[in-house]
């Protein structure tokens, strides 16, 4: 039982470190290339391809960390049933 509580608690922990880069990654790079020339109104210092990067990041948070957590959760079951 504990160790599918690590393996659970290590698969969110990776999941979540691997959306936000990947997230941030793919939205620095679809904002660059499709909203790299948008100003936002009010927002001087803010391009919108930094906000597409912002945005990335979190729908990469929300989407990769239940897969760690669900990838880690079967990992450690084949083990536990081999043991």
């Amino acid at each position: 039982m504990a160790r599918k509580i690590t393996a659970g608690i290590l698969g969110g922990l990776l999941g979540f470190i691997a959306g936000l880069i990947g997230g941030a990654f793919l939205g620095l790079v679809i904002g660059g290339t499709f909203f790299g020339w948008l100003e936002i109104p009010g927002y001087p210092l803010m391009p919108a391809y930094e906000l597409a990067a912002y945005i990335g990041s979190a729908l990469g948070i929300l989407i990769v960390t239940p897969l760690g957590i669900k990838l880690a959760l079967k990992i450690a079951g084949r083990k536990g049933n081999q043991n």
